[in-house]
């Protein structure tokens, strides 16, 4: 890995939480009295749980970027294959993409946007913007990142990470869908009936699903 690209995997780290977290909650503090950052204060335990991985996530990607921009030759034993330069200019471009829509579906989210779930809060059902044609274009925008990362940086525990995180985020989303659904009940369901999970029309849920959200 040449000069020019051993800094991009942590360049596009620093992005991601700087902006996505720090300068986020930043911008929510001054607009809406309070930083959005509400993790840990679940009643249920998978979702502190899943909270709890994606900090140990963020740190093994964090380790590893550190770890290629100190001696681009420092992972090597843990390469699940040996990248060539045009495999890690894409990596590179679809990591600061992942980040830029990331940003984009953050800022749409307006007094809504949260990290973690605030029970009992109503601050908004954000429809508009990204949110007209996904439901979760976040997490998109992480899986995103996440397969830019690897594409700079191919080794098992970036491939880990990944896994990881899909999983938690399946489990996530259907936290998230069962707080919105209390949350705002039938105004959810018809927007989550016309909108995909991820891809427009692709994941919609059918408009009759409060028994199963009310059991959450």
């Amino acid at each position: 890995m040449g000069f020019d690209m051993r800094c991009l995997p942590l360049i596009g780290l620093v992005l991601f939480v700087g902006l996505g977290v720090g300068w986020r909650s930043w911008l929510q503090r001054r607009r809406h009295g309070s930083s959005g950052i509400v993790l840990f204060r679940s009643h249920g335990r998978a979702q502190n749980v899943r909270e709890a991985g994606a900090i140990v996530l963020l740190a093994l990607l964090a380790v590893q970027a550190i770890a290629i921009a100190v001696d681009p030759r420092s992972l090597d034993r843990l390469l699940v294959v040996r990248p060539t330069a045009t495999v890690q200019w894409l990596g590179a471009v679809v990591l600061f993409v992942g980040v830029a829509v990331m940003i984009a579906a953050q800022v749409d989210l307006g007094a809504s946007w949260r990290i973690g779930i605030e029970e009992g809060a109503r601050p908004g059902l954000v429809v508009d913007g990204l949110y007209r044609f996904c439901r979760n274009p976040i997490f998109l925008a992480m899986f995103t990142v996440l397969v830019g990362f690897f594409l700079l940086v191919p080794t098992w525990p970036a491939l880990v990470v990944f896994v990881g995180t899909y999983v938690g985020i399946r489990g996530a989303i259907g936290a998230e869908e069962g707080h919105l659904w209390r949350a705002y009940g039938d105004e959810y369901l018809a927007y989550a009936s016309r909108v995909g999970r991820f891809l427009p029309l692709v994941g919609r849920l059918p408009g009759r699903l409060g028994g199963r959200f009310a059991a959450r």
